[in-house]
């Protein structure tokens, strides 16, 4: 569900530093602090229930250049706490982990996504979704700068849907 938050945050970095200069030497370091309250649409149209959002903390990004400038790689480092609740319930959710970044010679980037980018306790129920190990993507740009994914490669608990027990939880 929220990988993409980790996906897209990179994609937005990437954009940006390809088109900045950077000098070679220490990476430079920048820690964004978080604080995003929402609607989400998603969860709010699965679940048939008004779910809000609360996604707060901080990421760093560590971004390493060559002695020409050139953006080489990056490693980011994900401190997120993720809040879902409707009229009837509230769970949590941590994002924790590292990314490490590859920029290629071609314009293309692989992510390695490593951590627990989101994992679900219901009471009564025990973990009720999970995305811990790590994840390899090949990440593309089409002419407009547009994104597109490739998974290369998984490791550890990938859950593909444990929605029904989390919206049963959060519809009351």
């Amino acid at each position: 569900m929220r990988r993409s938050i980790r996906i897209l945050a990179l994609a937005s970095l990437a954009t940006l530093l390809l088109a900045a200069p950077a000098a070679a030497a220490k990476p430079t370091t920048e820690r964004v602090q978080i604080d995003d309250v929402f609607l989400d649409e998603f969860l709010t149209e699965v679940c048939g229930t008004e779910v809000n959002g609360h996604v707060y903390g901080h990421i760093t990004f560590r971004t390493f250049t060559n002695a020409d400038g050139d953006v080489v790689r990056e490693l980011n480092n994900y401190a997120l706490t993720q809040v879902f609740t409707s009229a009837h319930a509230t769970t949590r959710a941590k994002d924790v982990g590292v990314d490490r970044v590859a920029y290629l010679p071609d314009g293309s980037l692989i992510q390695v996504i490593i951590g627990n980018v989101q994992s679900f306790s219901i009471p009564g129920h025990g973990r009720v979704y999970s995305d811990v190990g790590q994840t390899t993507v090949h990440i593309t740009f089409d002419e407009n700068g547009e994104p597109s994914f490739e998974v290369l490669s998984t490791a550890g608990q990938h859950d593909d849907d444990q929605l029904d027990v989390l919206c049963e939880f959060l519809a009351g």
